[in-house]
């Protein structure tokens, strides 16, 4: 013969399920935080480095402009445009001699460290500064360069590259070139190229501040690298396939494997509309994420004491909630065995004391009951039918008992009496005897009512954005006139919606001496057809609503009409969310104003 297993305790079966509960949503919490404070973290980073480097591209930027200009202006000026023309000027003649010599008067006020380099037609070479000059002399040898045909697509622009240049040796330097133009006729009469030295940027740079220890690029439009805080990259060719990656749509902020040590970084970039330039940042992972990393330590510590304290808090509240279960289950069996006996003590739990309440009433019940069947000496099957019904009524508490067990195991109490006492304030506010009309805030306050019960129903399956103009909270508006809008949103419209979020929009404004109340909803919605053809069956009082416990569209309608006059009522819209938008039109009521139909009247309890 098999043993029958013993039951377990339902003090043990509650400490167990409510500190696993509790250790797993301290453990999930913790590993929640840490995620979201690294995300967090990760996030602050990539907006203060982007808009660093969004910084250290504005100024080159605005450097690059100024150079820009200042060589525009030089270009544009009328001796220079004569010289250039001037088809009959030699190389070493008067003419050169004394241009590049008004170039270096007119640089020398802009910037002493720019050199401005000009080609004629005729191959005359025009300068402005014998201490730095153009790595290629000649304009035949300029013309070999790779990005010298770039230029040619230009018109006129400017094209930013880095170059060679020549002080007392080669150095690195940034080359600006554009092809000259005759600022009359626009045709072509040389080239112009300006230099300066790469160093410029190096000291831009090194004024901007940082959190986080970085390597830092600067990369022209052809691939070059025309700065870096390493000096070895300067005029190497950029990794390709983030010079690529650069060229489509990358995220601002990304994880790239650098080309020579194979290290994955993290990487920062802003790419100028101006020059085509990409300044880039790279920041080692483990720096950004140091300090969530001690976070997380202390993350445990916290995760450890609190199931330690979690485990102490659960086993005196499992105690305490099943104590007065376990003495009730005794009393039953009393009932059973050595006869009925109430109970008279206070209880902490008003659900608790409620069962003691109705278990003291009925043991009462059985013994007057028993009292009167023995005065009355009723036949032996009569008074067998009445034990039989006094045995049914412990058999019932027995049941509900369990009932609460269970729903002890599933649910939270908290939120079951939120949910009754929700439920008896929206009856109550339903069938209220008091006057029709209420303030727009009572009116809000049942609809949140309302809300609450349908949020225990569907859960975080829709969300409500509410927008109520300020000062409409005290205006008197009919009672439920809110509710239904946005019972009908969720019946005829989302629940009709197989998959997707939920929205419901709820809109409350002035428009001139009305109230217009706004509900719409992202559910299946209808054709214009259909549309034309539901209003006009509620402005015909055609009963809309043909299921269902609320109250109808087509007598909302009617019920705003009645009080208010025709120049009132409901208007059916398609909704910007997808669905369908349900606009009411009410008059501007004073706090104190009644409707004609309840002047002088009060309720039943006496209310205004």
């Amino acid at each position: 013969m098999a043993l029958r297993r013993r039951p377990i305790p339902i003090f043990i079966q509650l400490l167990a399920g409510m500190f696993l509960i509790a250790a797993l949503a301290i453990a999930l919490t913790n590993w929640f935080n840490y995620r979201q404070t690294s995300q967090i973290v990760l996030n602050r980073t990539a907006d203060y480095n982007q808009e660093s480097v969004d910084q250290l591209s504005a100024k080159i930027d605005v450097l690059l402009r100024q150079y820009d200009q200042a060589s525009q202006m030089i270009a544009f000026d009328e001796k220079v445009q004569a010289v250039l023309a001037d088809p009959t000027a030699k190389p070493g003649g008067q003419m050169q001699v004394e241009l590049n010599r008004y170039l270096a008067e007119k640089i020398r006020y802009i910037a002493g460290d720019m050199l401005l380099h000009l080609f004629g037609q005729n191959g005359n070479a025009y300068i402005s500064n014998e201490s730095l000059q153009l790595f290629w002399r000649q304009a035949d040898d300029v013309s070999a360069v790779s990005w010298h045909a770039k230029m040619e697509e230009m018109d006129g622009h400017m094209l930013w590259v880095y170059g060679p240049a020549w002080r007392d040796g080669e150095i690195p330097a940034i080359i600006g070139a554009r092809k000259l133009k005759d600022s009359r006729r626009l045709t072509v009469l040389g080239e112009e190229f300006v230099v300066f030295p790469v160093e410029k940027i190096n000291r831009m740079i090194g004024e901007t501040g940082q959190r986080i220890e970085r390597k830092v690029q600067v990369m022209d439009s052809i691939g070059n690298i025309v700065y870096s805080t390493e000096p070895r990259e300067i005029g190497t060719a950029a990794d390709q396939g983030l010079f690529a990656k650069f060229g489509g749509n990358a995220h601002p902020f990304f994880e790239w494997t650098t080309r020579e040590d194979r290290q994955r970084m993290l990487v920062a970039y802003a790419k100028s509309t101006y020059s085509g330039w990409t300044t880039i940042a790279y920041f080692k992972p483990e720096a950004v994420f140091s300090d969530a990393s001690q976070m997380w330590a202390q993350a445990l510590l916290t995760m450890v004491a609190g199931i330690g304290i979690a485990l102490t808090l659960v086993a005196y509240f499992t105690w305490t909630l099943t104590k007065p279960i376990r003495q009730l289950a005794d009393g039953m069996n009393r009932i059973r065995k050595a006869g009925m006996k109430p109970f008279d003590r206070p209880f902490a739990s008003r659900e608790i004391a409620l069962l003691y309440s109705n278990y003291n009433a009925m043991v009462q019940e059985l013994e007057e009951v028993v009292q009167r069947l023995s005065e009355q000496q009723i036949s032996a099957q009569r008074a067998e039918l009445v034990a039989l019904k006094a045995q049914f009524r412990p058999h019932f508490l027995y049941n509900s008992l369990n009932l609460i067990y269970w729903t002890i195991e599933d649910e939270r109490p908290e939120k079951a009496q939120e949910m009754t006492l929700a439920l008896s304030e929206l009856l109550r506010y339903s069938v209220h005897p008091s006057t029709d009309f209420v303030t727009l805030g009572e009116d809000l306050a049942q609809l949140d009512r309302y809300l609450l019960l349908q949020r225990a129903r569907f859960g975080d399956q829709f969300s409500v954005n509410m927008e109520v103009e300020e000062g409409l909270e005290r205006q008197r508006v009919i009672r439920l006139v809110l509710q239904p809008l946005v019972e009908n949103a969720f019946h005829h419209g989302l629940e009709q919606k197989k998959e997707g979020d939920w929205q419901i929009r709820v809109r409350i404004v002035r428009h001139g001496d009305n109230i217009l109340c706004s509900v719409e909803d992202n559910g299946v919605g209808m054709t214009p057809a259909e549309l034309r053809f539901l209003e006009a069956s509620i402005h015909q009082d055609q009963v809309f609503e043909k299921k269902g416990n609320g109250i109808g569209l087509s007598n909302l309608h009617r019920q705003l009409q009645a009080f208010f006059g025709k120049g009132h009522g409901i208007r059916l819209l398609p909704s910007p969310l997808g669905g369908l938008q349900v606009v009411l039109s009410l008059p501007l009521l004073e706090t104190e104003q009644q409707s004609p139909l309840n002047a002088g009247e009060k309720g039943e309890d006496g209310a205004a």
